[in-house]
């Protein structure tokens, strides 16, 4: 097999032929690392590779399933982290100015959980300074950029994330997602992004943004493939207080099982901004897929919707200030401008104001657990536009041009608020080739429903699916 063979197989795929011994890890790893010293110089992916460690990870797995120790479908598997995540021996920079030199000395728990699996860590992906920003225009690594169109953003924060995927620089790769981090740049990439509920994926080990808000997650090219990858992730961890001691069920077992006979809810009201014409149609497109596949749509109500951004905006701000607040004080100059001006927003937060947004958000999951008394999940798009340019960040909607950096999280914020799960599945494209993308959410700790209707979705629209970027093509790789 080709180098860019290997590069194009899914998790799943992957995991088929080490079984089979068609393709060994020593060859799956030396195949991305070289498709990543490609690419990466023009996608700026990745800020740091691992590739000795990489390769050393290889050949242990080879020599284990030599002696018949396969430890899972992900034994073998490269997989990508964004850089928020703590690694052993390996610069970890939270994409800021002051941990440039920053190697810890173990691992998160969820990257800890993924190399116990066998998964092996390639590297680590660029990410918007802190995980703050929906671009990934970082100030200090510089700007990654979007597979299907390297002049447009990939999405934030965990943009490297989504492009490492998109690309075939790694069948998949973790994320963290606090207002849509993950799904958004799941959506502009074409990928699927899993969002799990609050708690079901420790944050142990990962820098925090706005930690009640905080979720870790998966992006990959299936939706198989993100239901593997999160089932070793998923669990209690004692150790993390925000973690949830709930039974971690075989998120693959009803995957196949389709839509029939499902409750899937059309929600107007959690939609508070202007969509785009073609990511309008492509999502009415989509739900009439799901309803041919035999779901039944119902259209449901959110009457607390109008107030879902600014308490989640008001919780953020005030979680964000309190983790900079002592460095930000002491040297502001350390912050790019973006995260500067955010911080000095949120330093005027009242105690009071966000005491009262906590007190709204326990309002809302009550009012949000009445809904989903009525459907088994809501359809939402993601985002309200396909990827605006790098140098501009003005996002084109009906012909306007607006400025991009908060308009994903009036779509994507309220499941954070909630802390219910939810996933970004590719629906179609604009004009101009760039994807676009539908999101489902559901119940707490509900996420193998989820996986069900996105992975119905996906069997039916192939024509979406197996459309790759570009740069998927590149010759000699």
């Amino acid at each position: 097999m080709s180098r860019r063979e290997i590069c194009s197989f899914s998790v799943h795929q992957l995991s088929s032929y080490i079984l089979s011994s068609k393709l060994s890890p020593v060859e799956i790893v030396e195949a991305h690392l070289t498709r990543i010293e490609a690419l990466n110089p023009k996608l700026n992916a990745f800020i740091t590779l691992c590739g000795n460690k990489a390769y050393e990870a290889a050949k242990q797995a080879e020599k284990e399933m030599g002696c018949g120790g396969n430890r899972g479908p992900l034994h073998g598997i490269p997989f990508g982290a964004k850089d928020i995540f703590d690694s052993a021996g390996v610069l970890t920079t939270y994409g800021s100015s002051f941990f440039r030199e920053n190697v810890p000395i173990q691992d998160a728990e969820s990257i800890s959980r993924l190399k116990k699996a066998g998964a092996i860590l390639i590297g680590k992906c660029n990410t918007g300074e802190f995980g703050t920003g929906a671009t990934t225009k970082n100030p200090w690594y510089g700007s990654c950029r979007n597979p299907w169109n390297p002049s447009r953003v990939p999405g934030g924060s965990s943009g490297g994330s989504a492009a490492a995927v998109a690309a075939f620089l790694c069948p998949a790769a973790i994320g963290s997602d606090t207002g849509g981090s993950i799904r958004g740049p799941a959506a502009l990439c074409g990928a699927v992004g899993l969002m799990p509920t609050y708690g079901r994926v420790t944050l142990r080990g990962m820098y925090p943004n706005a930690t009640s808000l905080d979720h870790v997650g998966v992006i990959a090219r299936t939706v198989r493939d993100c239901a593997l990858v999160f089932q070793e992730m998923a669990g209690y961890d004692p150790l993390d207080p925000n973690s949830g001691d709930v039974p971690v069920p075989n998120f693959c077992e009803e995957i196949d099982r389709g839509v029939r006979g499902m409750r899937l809810g059309v929600c107007p009201d959690l939609v508070r901004i202007e969509i785009d014409a073609v990511v309008d149609k492509a999502f009415e497109n989509a739900v009439d897929t799901l309803r041919r596949l035999g779901a039944r749509i119902k259209v449901v109500s959110f009457p607390p919707a109008g107030k879902v951004e600014e308490v989640r905006r008001a919780i953020s701000d005030g979680e964000n200030i309190e983790l900079h607040r002592n460095r930000f004080s002491e040297c502001p100059e350390g912050y790019g401008e973006y995260l500067r001006e955010r911080l000095e927003k949120a330093a005027r937060l009242t105690v009071d104001e966000y005491v009262r947004a906590c007190r709204e958000r326990e309002v809302m999951r009550r009012s949000t657990q009445e809904l989903f008394r009525s459907v088994d999940a809501i359809l939402l798009p993601t985002y309200p536009c396909s990827a605006p340019p790098i140098d501009t960040l003005m996002a084109e909607i009906n012909g306007r041009r607006i400025p991009f950096e908060w308009l994903g999280v009036n779509l994507t914020g309220f499941a954070n608020l909630i802390g219910i799960p939810a996933l970004a599945i590719p629906m179609g494209f604009d004009p101009d080739g760039l994807p676009v993308s539908m999101q489902i959410l559901s119940p707490a700790w509900s996420e193998s429903r989820l996986l069900r209707i996105a992975h119905a979705f996906e069997q039916v629209t192939s024509d979406i699916q197996l459309r790759h970027p570009p740069l998927s093509r590149t010759e000699g790789l």
